[in-house]
């Protein structure tokens, strides 16, 4: 089955500050998450290009300088590292590839040159081997293997470029989420958007968002793509032909109440305060009110009791906290008064099954709770979207217990490992469920559910703990606990087992926290998706997604 690819391009004006890179990656984690595997192609952070353009006038010689792309490139490449490193703390798995490894080729001058060649095999194969390869665009390697400037625009070049290369779509993200009939920052009123557009009505209408020498490639290859903004699912298609503009789809404002605000949940108070355009935390229900006083939280915030989180009138209900109960019954609650869920907790979750999704339905209440199970890793958007085709799933689920295995085989003990695991906030103080596999077989649970359409019990799922696990004299390959979910033709089997495991095997190949996942279909084929299965910043990404998701259907 191959993976659709799309290539993503951010440009200066959505790099303006440190902030934005992890926008940016949220954007290409929710394509991730959609099953694409995502070429990346960065500008130069804000002003960065103009502030070593003028460094270069006041040291360089005038005119064209032979060296004058070894400085520049520097902000593209900058750029880009940022970026993965906006995805790894993510848990999004991510690539750095610079315009040489790909054979990014250019000729004619070296500030205005053209580009002529990419190594396709070997993007593809990064791509096979990463799933997220981020590039700096606007640079190639020109004549004599020294490096060439693409001129103005050169970074929506590069991204048009590889994207007729692989033939796949491009999305082109800016500060507008499409091309409208005149500037809306400028213009008083309400100003028309095109949902498509020609390239040459393009020129004049988008000649500020899109570079012409672009515009005349995009053209001259028949390539249509989009334009738009990190966040909002809407796009400008630049293309053959011209539309009719309308107003562009605003977001609302969503209320958002939280369970919990532990270390997951203290990640996603601070995202959803960075979106303060699309969403308001109204209240938070904690245990111990000051200690969150202590931090810096508002009073008007904070709450010990359920009633206050309903009397908040919210759109939406995060739980991030442990136990099923209460939060099982609170999620049923909230749903049944039409207010949409988005549940870290895999316990509660996996306790009440398809039950708890028909609520949902029955409710007209949206549940979402991609977080509950994978962290970094889509293991259950994957499970939705290719069900009825998938036989078996072997995958890790617990990035905790993973990190810890692998410490322990590299020679710590079972104590020095956990406490290592909860000074890094993969394990909680009371690490039963993450060690004695409860947590896990959640998620096991939840795969069988999503993905086979079989609700089974934790006593269905045989389970092998790591509590004080010593490791074997000699270990062939990896230790690894994997979570097995498959179909037979006598029914159906879940597992959740201690392997040593060759290093060939793609599961065996996840270091500490990282987590794998291999599907395999009916027609004998097999997908492998990767990410961090542990920490705060995956499991908030995942819960962020699922808030966007939600936050896309009132458009």
């Amino acid at each position: 089955m191959p993976v659709p690819v799309i290539v993503l391009n951010f440009g200066h004006s959505v790099l303006k500050s440190l902030e934005d890179y992890t926008d940016a990656a949220s954007e290409i984690y929710r394509h991730y998450r959609q099953g694409y595997n995502v070429v990346a192609v960065t500008s130069a952070q804000g002003d960065q290009t103009d502030v070593l353009l003028a460094e270069a006038r006041r040291i360089g010689p005038d005119g064209i300088a032979k060296n004058l792309p070894e400085l520049v490139q520097l902000g593209e490449r900058k750029s880009a590292a940022l970026l993965a490193l906006a995805l790894e703390r993510i848990g999004a798995p991510a690539f750095v590839r610079q315009a040489r490894d790909l054979g990014l080729k250019a000729k004619g001058p070296n500030t205005e040159a053209e580009l002529v060649d990419l190594n396709v095999e070997q993007l593809e194969e990064d791509l096979k081997n990463h799933d997220i390869v981020v590039m700096p665009g606007y640079v190639a390697i020109g004549e004599n293997d020294r490096p060439s400037l693409l001129g103005n625009g050169g970074a929506d070049l590069t991204a048009l470029y590889v994207a007729h290369r692989l033939n796949v779509p491009a999305l082109l993200l800016k500060d507008v989420d499409g091309v409208y009939e005149a500037d809306p920052k400028t213009v008083e009123g309400a100003v028309g958007r095109y949902s498509e557009i020609s390239w040459a009505e393009a020129r004049e209408r988008a000649k500020v968002l899109v570079s012409p020498k672009a515009l005349d490639f995009a053209q001259e290859a028949g390539l249509e793509f989009d334009i738009g903004t990190p966040g909002i699912p809407f796009y400008s298609r630049i293309g053959k032909t011209s539309g009719t503009t309308s107003a562009a789809p605003k977001p609302t404002k969503l209320r958002i109440a939280m369970m919990g605000c532990g270390i997951v949940g203290g990640g996603v108070y601070r995202r959803v305060k960075a979106q303060s355009e699309r969403f308001e935390m109204v209240k938070i229900m904690v245990r111990d009110k000051q200690k969150y006083l202590d931090q810096g939280y508002k009073e008007a915030e904070l709450t010990t009791e359920y009633q206050d989180l309903v009397d908040a009138k919210p759109d939406i209900f995060i739980d991030v906290s442990g136990p099923i109960d209460p939060a099982l019954e609170y999620t049923k609650d909230m749903l049944s008064r039409g207010v949409h869920v988005a549940s870290a907790n895999k316990q509660a979750i996996a306790a009440g099954g398809q039950a708890l999704i028909d609520l949902a339905k029955e409710s007209n209440a949206i549940l979402q709770f991609s977080s509950a199970a994978g962290g970094g890793m889509p293991v259950l958007e994957m499970c939705i979207r290719e069900s009825g085709r998938i036989v078996r799933v072997e995958a890790l689920l617990n990035g905790t217990t993973n990190y810890m295995l692998d410490e322990i085989c590299a020679g710590k003990t079972y104590d020095e490992a956990l406490k290592e695991a909860q000074d890094k906030g993969f394990a909680e103080s009371d690490p039963t469920s993450d060690v004695g596999g409860e947590d896990a077989a959640a998620k096991i649970r939840l795969v069988a559910l999503l993905g086979f359409g079989e609700e089974i019990t934790l006593d269905d799922i045989p389970r092998d703990t790591i509590e004080g696990f010593v490791p074997p004299n000699q270990i062939n390959g990896a230790v690894k606990r994997i979570s097995t979910a498959w179909r037979h033709q006598a029914g159906f089997n879940s597992a959740l087992e201690l392997k040593d495991l060759s290093m060939n095997n793609f599961i065996a190949q996840a270091a500490g926290e990282e987590a794998h996942a291999i599907f395999y279909f009916d027609d004998g084929d097999a997908y492998k998706i990767r990410g961090k299965g542990a920490g705060r910043w995956p499991t908030t990404e995942s819960v962020m997604a699922d808030l966007f998701d939600i936050s896309a259907t009132y458009f």
